[in-house]
């Protein structure tokens, strides 16, 4: 038992002469040595285990750092830890878990995430910024429904100087002024349909981010 706690003790030192940067190397001392480290004490295992977490997600293995932080929340939970080393570790794997998610482009899940997070800290800076990244990112079906109404009329648009140039100029030089300002018109109201719905949406989003803020700050007090 003194041997395999002294070889425990071993593998905690060798851990962290490794280069905080270095994170293939971690990852790999990590994984060789994942048995002996699932047996440190508690606070030294969560410890070595945020950095492996913080390397998976510094190496883009989103997949690999979701499962873990999962995991890991709940074992923060279960053991009622929230600070390691005077960090807040617990919203810190919860902030990166919604990172990855957004990074995967799973844009609900890291907003879900992100509300549970400035519901804990409405002054997270960094929190609130993602979640209306994620919301700008997660658009409603009627922002989609819009800019699809507005590429169709690009679309057109295109089509008519085609057949002004093919067509009309050659043949009916007559109705050129005329289709010239409808395929200006039509691209006009094109451009201002995207620009004005997704202006719209990010108003919107900034709007109710800001108002929920503020909701949850006034209920702290």
């Amino acid at each position: 038992m003194q041997q395999s706690n002294l070889y425990q003790t071993e593998v905690y030192d060798q851990f962290h002469e490794i280069e905080e940067t270095a994170f293939r190397d971690i990852i790999q001392f990590y994984e060789h040595n994942k048995e002996s480290i699932d047996n440190l004490d508690i606070m030294a295992h969560l410890e070595v285990r945020s950095v492996y977490a913080m390397a998976l997600f510094e190496t883009s293995r989103y997949r690999d750092f979701i499962k873990l932080a999962q995991d890991y929340l709940e074992t923060l939970i279960f053991h009622n830890i929230q600070f390691l080393n005077g960090e807040d570790v617990y919203q810190k794997i919860l902030f990166k878990k919604a990172a990855a998610h957004y990074q995967l482009l799973e844009y609900t899940r890291a907003e879900k995430i992100l509300w549970d997070l400035v519901r804990i800290n409405p002054d997270n800076s960094v929190a609130s910024f993602l979640l209306k990244r994620s919301i700008i990112h997660n658009q409603p079906n009627y922002i989609s429904q819009l800019k699809g109404a507005s590429i169709l009329l690009f679309l057109v648009s295109v089509a008519l100087i085609a057949g002004e140039l093919l067509i009309v100029r050659p043949f009916f030089e007559a109705w050129a002024f005329h289709f010239e300002f409808a395929r200006t018109a039509i691209f006009m109201i094109g451009f201002l349909l995207l620009v004005v719905s997704d202006g719209l949406h990010r108003l919107l989003t900034f709007r109710k981010v800001n108002l929920a803020l503020q909701k949850i700050r006034e209920g702290q007090h």
